[in-house]
């Protein structure tokens, strides 16, 4: 008996031992992933899950066979997240990930793009998507569409607008949002989110706790890392990328106010996020403000904004910050539709309120549809970069995933376009001063079709006045992004095209300039005036003396004229000049009725 149970012992040591071997040489497979996050100019953050622990790498360069960067991690785990460090900015690195050992995934389909520098002039590409965390036809076919549509342009942000899982489990997370966009947009598109009302699985409970896998699955700029104003949350954040300021925003999320759990739209005085917002806001100084919130201050859809109390709130309370810091447009999805607005302010009350008086809650100007494609009143939607109210537009856009509306919910009158019956995603192209968005319909067989789009313009449509000196050329730059016809109206046969014009006008002379596109909604005039010379003060005496100035002639409407000396225009005397500049404690002194008349602008 002995010597069996020794024996027994024994091969059960050999058996545990050739177990553990057998696991421990195992390749750990990637489950989830590689997805984008967190980028910078010069960072960006790469996380991968795999069914087995090891220590993960990333491989990284500028060409897809040449991959010398490399960044691993310093522990053992099935969550990577690696932030790659001192990368150039605007530039597409191509990556591979992996253990120490192997290479778990490295093709050309595995690059990023850092942020552009502040003062890019490319165009941006956003894509966002609502409502889009549900396992479905509708789901596939607007992945579908939007693919089609932007082909191999790569699309720089991947904004998702809430409800990114239904259960707001991380099973749903893994089978309804990793696996579909496994393959494209996850791996090359830097993702940013906000979470709705599902991720939060509509509990009171895990609003106040935000103890939900959706804030371990994403990775945030809490601390402004890659600008705007720190909030110290994952819950809201801010971050820039070239002329644009993104804000993020929680709309589900509590927080304890005065004792009780409130929501941003409840107490926008004391909600931590709310004084965030208003600190954010006012700091920002770029270009464009674009605002992400889940919940619709305007809806006719799956969700009724004139019942439904937390659309209201917002509508009342939360809207008019936005407005009076001059948000561009706000982004929001909840309603499985598709609706968009005219720019509006000072909206709060019902649609009634608005279908009886439009002009009270819209400028004369932004009347039209914005669509700018040539179509009766379609120009765009023209705005300044000053941070004030001057009108805003609302998005909906949350269908692309659930699909589905209210019975007998006509169309909100706010809206300049509805959509309540085929999916889509929402899409944005940003080129300097020229935003045009576009809806991109799930349409079968013919995926990918724009049915919506419209087009806002900020700092266009100028009236300048330039000055020249003779003999020299001057460029005219059109303010706006377009197609560009350029005339002169003192001669019918002058043409040009192309957004800038170099012109050397004649001295003594006056000259405009006018470019239009070719819709006619946009128009630039220049004024150029040319001086006839430069001339200045040889001694003192009076002013239509010729041999006073340097030139020996008395000035004409068209001369830059200095004066150093003691100068006196006579009585009765109309003197003439461009532009008159003093060298230090001179001026001039006028006789009884001397006047003197400046023609020219100031030079530039």
């Amino acid at each position: 008996m002995k010597l069996i149970k020794r024996w027994f012992v024994v091969v059960t040591a050999l058996l545990v031992s050739t177990s553990y071997d057998t696991v421990s040489a195992q390749t750990p497979v990637i489950t989830r992933g590689p997805y984008l996050q967190l980028c910078t100019t010069t960072t960006m953050t790469i996380r991968w899950r795999t069914d087995l622990t090891s220590v993960g790498r990333v491989t990284y360069g500028l060409s897809a066979s040449s991959l010398t960067g490399v960044m691993s991690e310093t522990a053992s785990t099935t969550e990577h997240e690696l932030q790659l460090t001192n990368l150039l900015p605007d530039q597409r690195y191509y990556y591979g990930v992996g253990t120490t050992t192997a290479v778990m995934e490295q093709t050309t389909a595995n690059f990023f793009q850092t942020n552009p520098p502040a003062t890019t002039k490319r165009p941006l590409r956003i894509a966002s998507f609502g409502d889009c965390g549900v396992l479905n036809t509708n789901q596939a076919n607007v992945h579908t569409g939007f693919l089609n549509y932007r082909g191999t342009t790569p699309t720089d942000l991947w904004m998702l607008i809430g409800d990114n899982a239904y259960d707001g489990d991380d099973a749903q997370y893994q089978n309804s949002f990793f696996q579909p966009y496994r393959d494209n947009l996850l791996k090359n598109t830097t993702l940013f989110t906000i979470p709705g009302n599902h991720d939060y699985i509509n509990s009171a409970a895990l609003a106040a706790s935000h103890a939900i896998p959706y804030f371990s699955i994403f990775t945030l700029p809490a601390n402004a890392e890659a600008g705007g104003v720190a909030s110290g949350t994952r819950e809201w954040y801010s971050f820039d990328y070239g002329p644009i300021h993104f804000v993020m925003l929680d709309g589900y999320g509590t927080r304890t106010v005065g004792g009780m759990q409130k929501k941003v739209y409840d107490d926008t005085l004391n909600h931590p996020q709310a004084i965030w917002l208003k600190q954010d806001l006012t700091a920002n100084t770029k270009k464009w403000t674009i605002v992400y919130l889940h919940f619709p201050p305007y809806t006719q859809g799956s969700h009724n904004s004139e019942t439904e109390g937390d659309l209201i709130a917002i509508r009342q309370r939360v809207n008019p910050i936005l407005e009076r810091f001059g948000v561009d447009m706000v982004v929001t999805g909840h309603s499985h539709v598709y609706e968009r607005s005219y720019p509006i302010h000072d909206h709060r009350g019902p649609m009634a309120e608005f279908a009886a008086s439009p002009a009270n809650f819209r400028y004369p100007a932004d009347a039209s549809s914005g669509r700018y494609d040539g179509s009766a009143n379609s120009c765009p939607y023209l705005r300044k970069s000053a941070k004030q109210k001057q009108g805003t537009v609302y998005v909906v856009s949350g269908s692309a995933g659930q699909l589905g509306k209210i019975a007998g919910l006509g169309n909100h009158p706010v809206m300049a376009f509805t959509e309540k019956n085929v999916g889509g995603s929402f899409y944005m192209e940003v080129e300097d001063n020229r935003l045009d968005a576009k809806f991109i319909q799930a349409n079968a067989p013919s995926f990918g079709v724009v049915t919506d789009q419209f087009t806002l313009m900020k700092d266009v449509s100028k009236t300048q006045s330039l000055t020249n000196t003779a003999g020299q050329s001057v460029t005219l730059t059109a303010s706006f992004i377009a197609d560009y016809q350029w005339s002169n109206p003192a001669s019918s046969t002058f043409t040009a095209v192309g957004r800038t014009l170099t012109v050397t006008p004649s001295a003594g002379t006056v000259q405009t300039y006018v470019v239009t596109d070719s819709k006619q909604c946009l128009r630039d005039v220049y004024t150029v005036y040319t001086y006839d010379g430069d001339l200045s003060t040889t001694k003192v005496g009076n002013w239509n003396d010729p041999s006073v100035w340097s030139a020996n002639r008395v000035p004409n409407r068209f001369d830059m004229v200095r004066i150093g000396h003691a100068i006196t225009i006579p009585a009765n005397v109309q003197a003439l000049a461009g532009q008159v500049r003093y060298a230090s404690g001179k001026r001039l002194f006028y006789a009884t009725g001397a006047r003197l008349q400046i023609s020219m602008q100031p030079l530039r």
